[in-house]
């Protein structure tokens, strides 16, 4: 029974194939190979339009959306290293900060503890390299055992990378070390300059070393904005290209930068790429999060470029129809890329002079 269901659709589809071809001949279309002959009287020539390829002068151009961003290592979100109590704050909204100013000052009983833990390795490690010193002044005069000598540099050794690791510990805070004190506040510093543009600071408050930031500072004198670019544009740009941004707040005025980085993990969902742009801000027109226009026009180049109704499509493939010959028609696989909604610029598989068939080519469709 299945036999006869599966010889009954081989029928189908040859009896299909051939009513196709019938029609096709008698539309007065052969098809011989990669080549389609049309007879000279078959109606359907009426519907064919050809062009010639010829190069002129194209500028690859985006437009699309982006949003304003810090550059990286420009902002700092400041919380507290410690639980503890605000004691002292010494900056407010807008205030212009150099690297290494303080910004509050904290009481911490965990701080104590990490200072106490300093003083004591340091003192340990002083110590230990004096009875070092001493040890190896014994041996030098005959006096000392060989193991008291190795026993003391063993001892030296640990208190010193006990001593280091402190010393470290209070580095990652930018707590200085040489200018610390038993029981003094820990000040909190900025470790970039920039300008104070948060501050949920209240004197006599009780912070949790993960709380959120209480003071973010950054350096707006330059700014990124990051948008995301289709990827059929993506022969538009390149990294160091000039960009024109357009904001909502100032609509007429063209805010230039430049391409600092394009992408290289293609959004498979949306088929983009994102692209960081720098932007020079010295009169503070882009704000961080702002969302901006963003339009790129390269410099111009010579190119082919054709209606998108000349490039057909075939699986994975593009193509367009040439004419050698009145009535003869050869395809010819083509790279594409899209100008705009109604042109096609070709990148690679024709040659300038060439007829194409830029209307009516679904009609030779094999």
């Amino acid at each position: 029974m299945n036999k006869l269901f599966i010889v009954a659709g081989v029928c189908m589809i040859l009896s299909s194939c051939k009513q196709d071809k019938a029609a096709n001949e008698s539309a007065g279309i052969q098809f011989e190979g990669d080549t389609v002959v049309v007879s000279e009287h078959a109606p359907v020539l009426k519907q064919i339009m050809v062009q010639k390829s010829l190069q002129q002068e194209f500028s690859a151009e985006f437009k699309t959306v982006g949003t304003v961003r810090p550059v990286s290592g420009k902002l700092a979100e400041i919380a507290p290293p410690f639980a503890g109590r605000i004691v002292q704050s010494f900056v407010r909204l807008g205030q212009k900060l150099s690297a290494g100013s303080a910004v509050f000052e904290l009481g911490s009983s965990e701080f104590y503890e990490a200072t106490k833990a300093y003083f004591a390795t340091q003192s340990a490690n002083e110590l230990a390299q004096r009875n070092y010193s001493r040890q190896k002044e014994l041996a030098a005069n005959g006096v000392a055992a060989q193991k008291d000598l190795e026993q003391a540099e063993s001892e030296a050794d640990i208190a010193r990378q006990e001593f280091e690791q402190a010393k470290a510990t209070l580095q990652l805070f930018n707590i200085d070390a040489a200018s610390l004190q038993m029981g003094q506040p820990l000040k909190v510093v900025s470790p970039i300059s920039g300008e104070v543009v948060k501050n949920n600071l209240t004197i006599g408050s009780y912070a949790k070393e993960d709380s959120e930031p209480l003071v973010v500072v950054a350096d707006m004198s330059q700014v990124w904005v990051a948008a995301l670019v289709k990827e059929k544009y993506l022969g538009a740009i390149e990294h160091g290209d000039r960009v024109e941004i357009y904001t909502n707040a100032h609509p007429e005025k063209v805010i230039w930068g430049t391409i600092h980085y394009v992408g290289e993990m293609l959004d498979e969902a949306t088929r983009s790429l994102e692209i960081i742009i720098e932007c020079n801000n010295t009169d503070r027109e882009l704000k961080l999060g702002m969302f901006c226009e963003v339009h790129s026009l390269s410099s111009p180049i010579k190119a082919i470029i054709l209606p998108s109704t000349a490039v057909m499509q075939e699986q994975e493939d593009e193509y367009v129809l040439i004419e050698i010959a009145k009535g003869r028609y050869v395809r010819r696989k083509v790279e594409t890329e899209s100008v705009d909604l109604e042109s096609v610029r070709i990148i690679s598989g024709l040659s300038e002079g060439e007829n194409v068939v830029v209307k009516g080519g679904i009609y030779l469709n094999m």
